[in-house]
């Protein structure tokens, strides 16, 4: 080898280290220590590195009920630890918050937790021409920064502004840039939550507007945007309730662009009238479950000492109410099987647990306002009368002469073909009576009786989730499972405008219409 690549051999170049034994452990348990000269007994003992200080408990700054509210009970406790590292941004913030600037241009800014101290001056100068823009409702181009360290002001300046003013401006920062910025729906929206249980104000429902109903899907702690509890007729409360519910009326059969106005327009109607007929929110039954979370607020923001906290909040779960959800989608179906008999569909939705009153009050609201199968009138056409004159036979009048000559024809006409033996007229038949009407048979029971043995069979095996059998039935008998199928279900279409086996099994919705016909064959 080389001798020159002894170069590389670095531990050999390097200077001989001495190893000297690892010094002693320090002794950490208390000292006396004396302060001045020749005072013995002022002695203080110095405690144990690392005995943690106490922490303050997290006690209730804040305890009340709100009104009229699916938030029952809120209690705002203190943070139970002070911290001062956001000081410097909150003496900034009181600094700045009056501060203005005519005109700057546009100057890109990018931060995890934006201050004041880490913008330039550049930077500064446009955060204060935009912020005031945004005050006069003109919302320039701008970055995800410049918007949080102004949410992070509204949060933390008690001092210099009343909380409806700076509520109001978290919803229009929020209005003006959701497009923009689409996070803004989930952060801004739990925001304003926190922001309002803490200061004790309503949902800003009128300022919201429809971008409420959006909020409420993004947002943790969704009841509080419902303003009231009894409130069925308000939109947010109404659509959620809706969408909670165990059915979904969109995925029907009877659900289509034709029917999709009428289902629009009365569905959602009927169930809320049948609510306020039969059930109250508050103490019906089934009712809303009581619900309790803790969270902290405004989490995910810029927060000084003095603004954190934590919120103990008790409400009524619409999400989590699983037996009032299941009141709902019954009233769903039964007001589908409603808009169905208007609409001439004979098949019915499976509904249970529903009173006698909600099933009366939902007929009552179909009977006043869908009454009747919904037929469109036939439209006539102005050239329909002129086509149809040119087939009608012209009118001539009576005449009793041309009359008796034109049978007297008739029977000289008739002795001819019958060699002149002239029939004796067969005497007019009595009258039979019409039967009297008997009650149709229900769609379901008709399907049964009217299948055959083959096809019965096998729909009761269907029934009873016996799919192999079905299918050993059909192949003894030399038919074809699938065909066998498809007949059960035209046959079922035909009597009650839907199908009733999909795959292997009975569709749900129509079991125990099936379980009882097949009961009565």
């Amino acid at each position: 080898m080389d001798d020159r690549d002894d170069f590389w051999d670095l531990p050999e170049i390097m200077p001989k280290r001495r190893h000297s034994p690892p010094p002693p452990p320090a002794d950490t348990s208390s000292a006396e220590v004396s302060f001045g000269e020749g005072v013995a007994d002022r002695k203080y003992a110095i405690p144990h590195k690392g005995t943690p200080e106490p922490q303050r408990r997290s006690e209730v700054i804040l305890h009340y009920k709100p009104e009229d509210s699916l938030i029952l009970d809120v209690k705002i406790c203190r943070w139970p630890t002070e911290y001062d590292f956001y000081n410097r941004f909150l003496q900034d913030a009181e600094k700045y918050y009056r501060a203005k600037c005519d005109e700057a241009p546009f100057v890109p800014f990018f931060s995890y937790m934006p201050q004041y101290n880490q913008m330039s001056l550049d930077q500064l100068r446009f955060y204060l021409y935009w912020r005031r823009q945004v005050g006069h409702g003109n919302f320039i181009k701008t970055d995800y920064s410049y918007i949080f360290l102004y949410l992070y002001e509204l949060i933390n300046l008690e001092s210099v502004s009343t909380p409806e003013k700076r509520l109001a401006a978290m919803c229009s920062l929020l209005l003006g840039y959701r497009e923009s910025f689409r996070s803004l729906d989930r952060y801004v929206g739990e925001w304003i939550c926190d922001f309002c249980l803490i200061h004790r104000l309503p949902p800003p429902v009128e300022i919201l507007g429809d971008v409420r109903d959006e909020l409420m899907s993004v947002v943790t702690l969704r009841e509080f945007y419902v303003p009231g509890r009894n409130d069925v007729h308000d939109t947010a409360l109404r659509d959620f309730i809706l969408r909670n519910n165990t059915y979904k009326y969109e995925n029907s059969v009877a659900f289509n662009e034709k029917t999709k106005p009428i289902f629009d327009a009365h569905l959602i109607r009927s169930v809320v009238y049948t609510l306020e007929k039969t059930e109250n929110i508050r103490d019906g039954e089934p009712s809303l479950l009581k619900t309790l979370v803790s969270r902290t607020a405004y989490n995910g923001a810029l927060c000084t000492s003095s603004v954190k906290c934590r919120i103990d909040a008790e409400y009524l779960s619409l999400n989590r109410s699983y037996r009032f959800r299941g009141l709902i989608g019954s009233l769903v179906k039964c007001a589908e099987n409603n808009i169905r008999t208007a609409l001439g569909i004979k098949s019915r939705l499976s509904v249970s647990g529903l009173s006698d009153a909600a099933i009366s009050a939902m007929k009552e609201y179909y009977a006043e306002n869908l009454p009747g199968k919904l037929k469109k009138p036939a439209v006539k056409k102005p050239e329909d009368d002129i086509k149809y004159a040119l087939y009608e036979a012209q009118s001539t009048g009576i005449d009793p002469e041309k009359a008796a000559l034109l049978e007297s024809d008739s029977w000289e006409l008739t002795r001819r073909l019958t060699d002149g033996a002239v029939p004796e007229p067969e005497p007019e038949p009595e009258p039979v009576p019409e039967p009297e009407p008997s009650d149709e048979l229900p769609p379901y029971t008709a399907l049964c009786r009217g299948l055959d043995g083959l096809h019965l069979s096998v729909l009761r095996l269907i029934a009873s989730g016996d799919a192999s059998s079905a299918r050993a039935a059909c192949a003894r008998s030399g038919a074809l499972y699938d065909a066998v199928i498809s007949d059960i279900n035209d046959t079922a279409y035909g009597l009650t405008g839907d199908v009733v086996i999909e795959g292997d099994a009975l569709i749900p919705d129509y079991e125990c219409d099936v379980f009882d016909a097949l009961k009565e064959v």
